[in-house]
C-alpha cells in the first residue's frame, strides 16, 4: 500500500534564507520592486497631488493680481566718452562692479524719494493702503500669533546706552535718531523699494527697472518716474561734482598765480644782478662752450681714425719687408687706387701663368724664367706703392692731431674763465626750474576750471531710456500656471516621501513569499475578501486556496482513521469567521460521501447552522460535544478525557475540523488540551506584522508544532497584485 505523501516544510534559518535568492549582503537593484512600489503609492501621491493643487487654486483665488511695468535704460558708452572730453573727472570704466554700483543707486532710498517727490505719492490714500488679498491676511494672521512669541524672545532695544569706565563711573549716551517719526514720504518710499526690482540684462549695459503695482497706469507712471528720477540723479551729481570742483580750482589758481609771478620775478632779478646774458634762451659762455666741444669729439674721432688706418699701413709694409706677398695697398681714404690695381692685376695674372706652365713644362722653362722675373719687377713696384701709401697716411694722421690739441686748448681756456660763474649758473637754472614749475602747474589748473566751468551747465547725462514703460495688458502675479504647477509638484513630490517612508516602514504580511522567508513557514495562497468579489481572479483563487488547503489536511492523514484540524485566526477582525471552516468542511467532504464533522469553538449565527437534511459535514458546537460526551462518561464536562473524546472522533468521522478562537484572545499559552493532529493559521491579509506571527507561534508551541499550513485572508487581489513580482510563481499559480 502507497503511503500518502506528506507535504514537507522548510524552516527558514539564518543560514538558509532564500536558496534561490541569492546572498543577503549582494547588492542588486530590484528595478520590478521599484515599479510594485510606484504603482502601490500612486494613489497616495495623486491624492497629495491634487491636495497641492487645491491649496494653488485657493492661493490664486484669494490673491490680488499686480501688474508690473518694466522701463529699459542704457548706460551709454558714446555719451559717457563725450563726458570724459570736457570732464577733469573722468567717468568710471563700466565693468561689472560699475553696473552693479548703478543697480543700487536705483534701488537706494534717495531715489526712492525723487520719485515719490515727483509723483506725489505720499498724497495718494490708495498707493499707501494698496488692497490686501485672502492669502496675505492668512499671513498676517499668523505672524500676529509668532511676533508675541518672536518679540518675547528678542531683547528689548536699549533707548539711552550707558558705558561704564575703568572707575565705575556711568555716562549715558543718548541714542541718535530717537526722535524720528515715520511720515507718509517715509512709507511711500518704503513702498516703492519693496515693489522694485532692477536687474541686468545678461552681460549688457542695459538696465531694467520693473515696478509692480495693484493698478496698471500707476506701475507705468511709477517705472518712467524711475527712469526720469534716474537721469536726473545723474546730470545733479555731474554739476554738483562740477560746481565743487570748480570753487577748489578758483582757489588754487589764485595761490599759484601769487607764487608764479614771485618765481618769475626772482628769475630776472637774479640775472639783472648778475650780468648774465642770454642768447636764443641760452648764456653766452654756455653757448661758446658746447660749440667747442662738439668740434673737439669730432676732431679726436677723425685723430683716432687716421691713426687706425696709419697702423694699417704700416703693418701691410712690414710684412711685405718680411718677404709676405702683399698685393694690396690702401690709399689715404681707404680705397685702392687705379695705379696699384692695375699692378695688383697684373701680378695675379702672371702668378696664373706661371702656375700653368710649371706645373706642364717645369720651372726650367724659359717662359716660365721669364714670367718669374716679371713678377718680382711688379711685387717691387707694389711695395713702392706701399712705402708712399704708408707716408700718407702718416702724413694725415699728423695733421688731425693738430687740429685735435688746438680744440682742446681752446676749450680749456674757455671752461677755465667760466668755473667762476658756476655757481651763478647753478642758482639761476634752479630759479628758472621753480618758476617754470609753477608756469606750468598754473596753466593746467587755468585749463581744468575752464572745462569745468563748460561741463558745470552740460545737458548730456550718461544714460539713455532706450524703452519707455507701458501701462500692461495683464496681470504678472499671480502667475496661474506656475504656481497650478507648482502645487502639483510639492503635492506630489511630498506624495512621494510620504510613500518612501511608508515603504520604508515595517511592512504587514500581504505576500505568501514573506511567511515562508521572514517567518518559516508554509502558506496555501490567498482568500479573497468580500471587497475583491467583483474581481476576475475572485473565484479561481479562492478555490485553488481551499484545494491547497485541503490537500495539506489530506497529506497528513497517513493512517487509517479520522484526521482531527485545529483552524485557528492569528486575530480577530475577519469578514466571515465561519466562511474558511464551513468551505474547506464542505470541500473535504466531497458533497456527502464522507462524514466531516465541523466544531466550533463559539456560537454560531443562525445562517451558519445547516439544515437537518442538508448534504455535507455536520456542524456542532464544542460545548454540546463536551456535554454529550461527559454524558455518556457520567463525569463533569470539565473532567472530560480528551484523548479518548478524539479518538473516539476520529473513528467515526474522515475529518474532524475543529474552528478555534484567535489565539491573541486565547487566555492560556496553549488553552486546548484535547490531541488534534494537524493546525491550519489563518492570518488576516495586510493586517499584521510578520513578527507578530512568529511571537504568535512562539506563544502558542503545541499549536505550532503541528501547523500543517497558513491561510491569508481577506485579500485585496487588485492591491496584492501590486505586491507580487510579476512572471513569479505566487502570481501564476495562486493568485492567478
Amino acid at each position: 500500500m502507497t503511503r500518502p505523501v506528506q507535504e514537507r516544510r522548510i524552516t527558514w534559518t539564518k543560514d538558509n534564507v532564500h536558496p534561490l535568492g541569492g546572498y543577503r549582503d549582494e547588492l542588486r537593484v530590484d528595478v520590478g520592486s521599484m515599479v510594485r512600489a510606484m504603482r502601490r503609492q500612486f494613489r497616495l501621491v495623486m491624492i497629495f497631488a491634487a491636495i497641492g493643487l487645491v491649496i494653488a487654486v485657493l492661493m490664486i483665488l484669494g490673491s490680488v493680481p499686480r501688474y508690473t511695468a518694466a522701463e529699459t535704460v542704457l548706460l551709454d558708452e558714446q555719451r559717457a566718452d563725450l563726458l570724459n572730453e570736457v570732464s577733469p573727472l573722468p567717468n568710471a570704466v563700466r565693468s561689472d562692479t560699475a553696473v552693479q554700483s548703478e543697480i543700487e543707486i536705483i534701488r537706494s532710498r534717495a531715489l526712492a524719494y525723487q520719485v515719490v517727490d515727483l509723483l506725489n505719492l505720499d498724497e495718494d490714500a490708495d498707493f499707501l493702503s494698496p488692497p490686501v488679498g485672502a492669502t496675505q491676511r492668512v499671513i498676517g494672521a499668523v505672524s500676529s500669533l509668532t511676533d508675541p512669541l518672536a518679540r518675547l524672545l528678542t531683547p528689548a532695544p536699549t533707548v539711552s546706552g550707558t558705558t561704564t569706565d575703568g572707575d565705575s563711573a556711568e555716562r549715558t549716551i543718548p541714542m541718535l535718531g530717537s526722535d524720528l517719526v515715520v511720515t507718509d514720504r517715509d512709507r511711500a518710499a518704503n513702498i516703492l523699494r519693496d515693489r522694485l526690482n532692477v536687474s541686468r540684462l545678461g552681460r549688457s549695459l542695459v538696465i531694467e527697472i520693473k515696478f509692480a503695482d495693484f493698478e496698471p497706469r500707476r506701475a507705468a507712471l511709477i517705472a518712467r518716474g524711475y527712469g526720469s528720477a534716474y537721469e536726473s540723479f545723474q546730470l545733479g551729481t555731474t554739476d554738483e561734482i562740477a560746481a565743487k570742483a570748480e570753487n577748489w580750482l578758483r582757489e588754487r589758481l589764485d595761490v599759484l598765480e601769487r607764487k608764479s609771478t614771485e618765481a618769475a620775478s626772482a628769475v630776472y632779478e637774479f640775472r639783472a644782478a648778475n650780468n648774465l646774458v642770454q642768447v636764443r634762451g641760452n648764456l653766452l659762455t654756455e653757448q661758446q662752450q658746447s660749440e667747442l666741444a662738439s668740434k673737439l669729439m669730432t676732431a679726436a674721432a677723425d685723430a683716432a681714425e687716421a691713426e687706425a688706418r696709419l697702423e694699417s699701413v704700416e703693418s701691410l709694409l712690414a710684412r711685405s719687408k718680411n718677404g709676405e706677398e702683399i698685393i694690396v695697398v690702401p690709399v689715404v681714404g681707404g680705397q685702392i687706387g687705379a695705379d696699384t690695381d692695375a699692378l695688383r692685376r697684373d701680378y695675379l695674372d702672371a702668378r696664373l701663368r706661371y702656375r700653368r706652365l710649371v706645373d706642364q713644362f717645369g720651372a726650367e722653362h724659359p717662359q716660365a724664367q721669364q714670367l718669374s722675373g716679371s713678377m718680382a719687377l711688379l711685387k717691387e713696384a707694389i711695395e713702392v706703392e706701399l712705402e708712399q701709401a704708408t707716408e700718407a697716411s702718416r702724413v694725415a694722421y699728423n695733421i688731425s692731431r693738430s687740429r685735435e690739441e688746438s680744440l682742446r686748448t681752446d676749450l680749456q681756456a674757455i671752461t677755465g674763465t667760466s668755473d667762476e660763474n658756476l655757481a651763478l649758473r647753478g642758482r639761476l637754472q634752479q630759479l628758472e626750474a621753480i618758476s617754470e614749475t609753477y608756469a606750468q602747474v598754473y596753466r593746467d589748473y587755468l585749463a581744468r576750471l575752464e572745462v569745468t566751468m563748460q561741463q558745470q551747465g552740460f545737458p548730456i547725462a550718461a544714460i539713455k531710456i532706450i524703452s519707455p514703460a507701458e501701462v500692461p495688458k495683464s496681470a504678472s502675479s499671480p502667475r496661474k500656471k506656475a504656481m497650478l504647477l507648482a502645487g502639483l509638484l510639492l503635492g506630489g513630490m511630498l506624495g512621494v516621501l510620504i510613500g518612501t517612508a511608508r515603504e520604508l516602514l515595517p511592512k504587514p504580511v500581504r505576500k505568501i513569499s514573506t511567511l515562508r522567508q521572514e517567518v518559516g513557514i508554509n502558506c496555501a495562497g490567498l482568500l479573497p475578501g468580500e471587497k475583491s468579489r467583483d474581481d476576475a481572479g475572485w473565484k479561481p483563487t479562492r478555490l485553488r486556496t481551499i484545494e491547497r488547503l485541503a490537500q495539506a489536511c489530506e497529506a497528513n492523514r497517513q493512517k487509517p482513521g479520522g484526521l482531527l484540524v485545529a483552524i485557528a485566526p492569528l486575530s480577530p477582525g475577519l469578514e466571515d469567521h465561519h466562511a474558511l471552516p464551513a468551505a474547506l468542511a464542505a470541500h473535504l467532504s466531497h458533497n456527502g460521501t464522507r462524514r466531516v464533522l465541523l466544531i466550533h469553538e463559539e456560537k454560531l449565527p443562525p445562517e451558519a447552522i445547516p439544515g437537518p437534511n442538508a448534504k455535507g459535514p455536520e456542524t456542532v458546537l464544542l460545548q454540546k460535544v463536551l456535554e454529550s460526551w461527559s454524558e455518556q462518561a457520567g463525569t463533569e464536562a470539565s473532567d472530560v478525557d480528551l484523548n479518548m473524546m478524539a479518538k473516539f472522533l476520529r473513528d467515526e468521522f474522515s475529518f474532524v475540523l475543529v474552528a478555534l478562537r484567535p489565539l491573541s484572545l486565547a487566555e492560556q499559552s496553549d488553552p486546548h488540551s484535547w490531541s488534534y493532529d494537524s493546525t491550519i493559521l489563518r492570518v488576516p491579509w495586510g493586517q499584521v506584522l510578520p513578527g507578530f506571527v512568529t511571537d504568535a507561534l512562539m506563544d502558542h508551541p503545541r499549536f505550532h508544532s503541528s501547523l500543517a499550513t497558513t491561510v491569508l485572508e481577506d485579500a485585496e487581489l487588485a492591491t496584492a497584485r501590486r505586491y507580487i513580482s510579476a512572471g513569479s510563481y505566487e502570481e501564476l499559480e495562486i493568485n492567478a
